[in-house]
């Protein structure tokens, strides 16, 4: 166990669509039950940033999320706060 971890991330939407942001960020979860691949972008980008914040951790198994959103006329902005706590494998 190296720590506890919060990852941030702000997309916006147009008609559903991500629209900006980073694409292809995705981090290692340690459930393999989660596809991140299938998941939203901002919820991608967001354990990203939790799994930077550790350099030393190998993967982040997410506690929970918060989400903030402001609708506008046709789209969406979304933030998105990320808890995870961050492991490192042990070699031996």
């Amino acid at each position: 166990y190296v720590g506890e971890v919060t990852g941030t991330a702000t997309q916006y939407y147009i008609l559903g669509i991500p629209y900006g942001g980073r694409k292809w960020h995705s981090a290692s979860t340690g459930n393999a039950l989660i596809n991140t691949q299938a998941l939203d972008r901002a919820y991608n980008n967001a354990l990203y940033d939790a799994l930077n914040q550790k350099p030393d951790a190998d993967f982040v198994l997410p506690l929970s999320s918060e989400s903030v959103t402001n609708q506008a006329f046709l789209g969406r902005k979304v933030t998105l706060n990320v808890r995870a706590k961050a492991f490192k494998i042990k070699a031996k």
